[in-house]
C-alpha cells in the first residue's frame, strides 16, 4: 500500500489508484465495511487525525471528482469523463502519503547533528554572539561532554544583564559566566521540550500549537534517542523549521 503505478498513463487512473488507498486505509483504521460512504470517512477521519482535518475540503472535493470519473453515463464515448490535473493528481499523492507514510521530523525538518551550532562553557560570549547574528540564530545549546547542560540566547544575556545591575560584556566574558541562567530551567521567559527521534512531524506541529506553558513560550524542541534530556541531541526544531516546512 502507497505506492501509485505511475506506468498508469492517465491521470484519472492514477487519482483512482490515490482514492482507493485512502479508502481502504480509512476502513482498516475504522474498523468500517463498504456499507459507510468514503465522505463519511473523511469526516470522522478529520476529527482523529490532523493531515485529514487539515485537507478535510480537498479530500471531500476529490471524492466527488472520483464519483464522476467512475459513474461516468457517456464511458461508451467519453472514457474518462474527466482528467485531473498533474497539480490535483501531486496534491492527492502528498496527502496520500503523509497518511500512509507520516514523516518522522528528524529526517525532514530537524537541524541535524554536527549541523547544530553548539557551544562550550569556554567559548567567549563576544565571538558566540557574533554568529548567532550573523546567522540570525536566538537560541545555541551549550553541550558539555555530548550533553547539553542549557541554552545560551537573549534571555540569558537580559537575565545576566539584570542580576548584574547592566555590567557590560567583554571580550574576556565567556559562556561560563551566564552559567547561572543557561540551565534549561533556568530561562525566565522560556522553556525547551525533548522529544524522540521517531516522533512524527504532525506530534511536533502539535507541541508547538501548545506552545506556551505558564507565561513561558516554547522556543525549542531538542531531539534525542528517547527523548529525555540526559541523551545525546541527535536535532533540534524552531517554530521557524515548522511554519516553512
Amino acid at each position: 500500500m502507497g505506492n501509485v503505478n505511475y506506468s498508469i498513463k492517465s491521470n484519472a487512473e492514477k487519482f483512482i489508484v490515490i482514492y482507493n488507498e485512502l479508502d481502504r486505509y480509512m476502513r482498516e483504521y475504522l474498523d468500517e465495511d463498504d456499507r459507510i460512504g468514503h465522505t463519511d470517512l473523511v469526516k470522522r477521519m478529520s476529527k482523529k487525525n490532523k493531515v485529514f482535518a487539515k485537507n478535510k475540503d480537498d479530500l471531500m472535493l476529490f471524492a466527488k471528482l472520483r464519483n464522476s470519473i467512475i459513474h461516468n453515463p457517456y464511458n461508451r464515448e467519453i472514457d474518462p469523463i474527466a482528467e485531473p490535473h498533474d497539480k490535483i493528481v501531486d496534491k492527492y499523492k502528498e496527502i496520500r502519503d503523509r497518511v500512509l507514510n507520516p514523516p518522522v521530523a528528524l529526517d525532514t525538518i530537524a537541524v541535524r547533528g554536527k549541523s547544530i551550532y553548539s557551544v562550550t562553557t569556554d567559548e567567549f560570549a563576544f565571538d558566540v554572539m557574533n554568529v548567532m547574528r550573523e546567522n540570525n540564530y536566538t537560541h545555541v545549546p551549550v553541550i558539555e561532554n555530548d550533553f547539553i547542560i542549557g541554552v545560551f540566547s537573549e534571555s540569558t544575556v537580559f537575565s545576566y544583564m539584570v542580576a548584574n545591575e547592566g555590567v557590560p560584556i567583554n571580550r574576556d566574558t565567556k559562556i561560563e559566566a551566564f552559567k547561572e541562567f543557561i540551565p534549561l530551567d533556568k530561562h525566565v521567559s522560556e522553556f525547551f521540550s525533548f522529544v524522540s527521534k521517531d516522533t512524527l512531524i504532525l506530534e511536533i506541529e502539535e507541541i508547538f500549537q501548545k506552545k506556551f506553558s505558564g507565561k513561558k513560550r516554547l522556543s525549542l524542541i531538542f531531539i534525542t534517542q528517547t527523548g529525555k534530556v540526559k541523551e545525546k541531541i541527535l536535532g533540534l526544531i524552531t517554530p521557524w523549521d515548522v511554519a516553512t516546512k
